[in-house]
């Protein structure tokens, strides 16, 4: 038990469809200040050379669910949908490699998907998770599309949300290609000038004061080494399309906005698993779970329930 958290061992999956549900509302847990004020110690592990930072939700008997957050964010980008997750399941959620308060390595070659795929091993090894549903955003999916070819047999279930299977792709449209072009420019900005340099540029030409602060400080909180890791792995990570259809054994369901650029990559990675659900987001940009959190937590737990109680899942629908 570290603070508020509880780290134990959780009864074990013995098979996807073996999770129990009902977890109370009353055993969400939430770190919360002492009497002398103090936020108790944040939890985490050392592996791999570096600190992973996570944090812990739920019940802990019950079935874990990890959420693995996008490029550039960290695990806040969880709050919105944590509480829902949690009155059902034990939720964890860790800053990845090079973001939030987890480690920032200097040497950018230590940033590999590889390198990713392994530090979830080693959290879900130390928190005594067996087997978990992985959630995945955006660049948070590309590690869970690899988690879910590398370690299949940790995996009860995939949620692919705001993501892709590869970086470069002939049937990826314009949009996917403007969005990519624009990662890479900010890539090279931060790169030249750090990231409070790259702040200042970027806010320059940006009339409104308030509006100008606001991409200053947003700059300042990014991790530069970990950013430039990051995009690194996020253009040489392995093509996947070609082997997921035979090499990814859990239950999958894909998440897409219809407005997000990446929604070409989405339904061309859905093409290559014929079994997956597939969920469009009507009049929704990147970032599912952050702009349309409700909506987003009702169909992850959908999806989650109809694997327990053994209902078909693969199909496609428009929300």
């Amino acid at each position: 038990r570290r603070g508020a958290i509880r780290i134990t061992r959780p009864a074990a999956y013995a098979a996807s469809s073996a999770w129990a549900r009902g977890c109370p509302e009353s055993s969400v847990l939430v770190r919360t200040a002492s009497n002398t004020g103090t936020l108790p110690p944040v939890p985490e592990i050392e592996a791999n050379g570096i600190t992973i930072n996570y944090e812990e939700w739920g019940d802990e008997e019950a079935p874990a669910v990890v959420l693995l957050h996008g490029f550039s964010s960290d695990l806040r980008m969880w709050s919105p949908t944590v509480e829902a997750f949690a009155r059902d399941y034990r939720v964890i959620a860790p800053d990845l490699r090079g973001h939030g308060r987890s480690s920032v390595p200097a040497d950018l070659e230590s940033y590999t998907m590889e390198a990713y795929v392994e530090d979830l091993r080693a959290l879900l090894d130390s928190l005594a998770v067996e087997i978990c549903a992985l959630v995945g955003c955006s660049f948070g999916g590309m590690i869970a599309v690899q988690a879910a070819v590398s370690l299949p047999e940790r995996l009860a279930g995939v949620v692919l949300s705001d993501s892709s299977a590869a970086y470069e792709n002939v049937a990826y449209d314009e949009r996917y290609r403007e969005r990519e072009r624009g990662i890479a420019a900010e890539e090279a900005m931060i790169a030249q000038h750090g990231t409070a340099g790259a702040g200042k540029r970027a806010a320059a030409n940006v009339s409104d004061p308030f509006l100008a602060d606001g991409i200053r400080k947003r700059y300042e909180r990014i991790q530069g080494d970990g950013f430039l890791g990051a995009a690194r792995v996020r253009r040489e990570r392995p093509d996947l399309l070609g082997v997921i259809g035979t090499q990814i054994k859990s239950p999958v369901l894909i998440c897409t906005g219809d407005e997000d650029p990446v929604h070409c990559a989405s339904l061309l990675m859905a093409e290559q698993l014929p079994a997956a659900r597939v969920v469009t987001f009507r009049n929704t940009g990147h970032g599912i779970p952050v702009r349309a959190p409700d909506l987003f937590a009702e169909t992850v737990l959908r999806f989650f329930s109809d694997i327990e109680e053994g209902k078909p899942l693969s199909g496609r629908r428009t929300i």
